[in-house]
């Protein structure tokens, strides 16, 4: 996954960085539009971030969120609520159906 340049790739790096965006979705779109736009979302008016998304070749808000479901899913440590054994370390769970 951090190899290619997908979503979910992009996503790993600002949850990774900012621990605030793992608990807030629009936080998160926030710092991938101005991360990865070549315009600054966050200087524009929302209206036009929200009607020229693709125009300004970043996905939508439900693709973002979705990723950040899929990396927190590979990767509990940077999700909600990370699992911690007692010595401090991390316990990663992956359950297969």
């Amino acid at each position: 996954m951090n190899h290619l340049r997908t979503v979910e790739s992009k996503v790993l790096e600002i949850l990774k960085e900012d621990e605030r965006t793992r608990y807030d979705d629009m936080l998160l779109i926030l710092r991938y539009y101005n991360r990865f736009g070549y315009l600054r979302a966050g200087d524009m008016p929302f209206e036009d971030v929200v009607m020229n998304y693709k125009g300004l070749g970043l996905p939508c808000f439900e693709s973002i969120r979705r990723a950040r479901q899929r990396v927190q899913s590979c990767f509990p440590e940077y999700s909600r609520n990370p699992m911690t054994v007692n010595d401090g370390g991390v316990c990663i769970v992956i359950n297969i159906s």
